[in-house]
């Protein structure tokens, strides 16, 4: 969800598509790259059981960090419109 929603920001920016498609591969590349390496250095320190629920965990964490810009912007904006 988190990658996905950059296609919807870029709509609304108006963002051009050779633009909008570079850097969606290589947020892509990045981010295949990046969980590849995280499993191989995890399954080195980690018995092979486990690797998947510290994977799963990280993963999620990182979903979770990316998306709190966007609670604290809906967050301030219902404070504002109560006001």
């Amino acid at each position: 969800m988190a990658k996905g929603g950059g296609a919807i920001v870029a709509v609304i920016g108006a963002m051009n598509y050779r633009t909008f498609m570079f850097y969606n591969l290589i947020g892509g590349l990045v981010w295949t790259v990046g969980v590849t390496l995280l499993r191989f250095f995890l399954r080195k320190s980690l018995p092979p059981e486990q690797v998947d629920k510290y994977l799963l965990t990280i993963i999620l964490g990182i979903i979770f960090v990316s998306l709190i810009p966007s609670i604290i912007h809906l967050v301030q904006k219902s404070c504002s419109s109560k006001r």
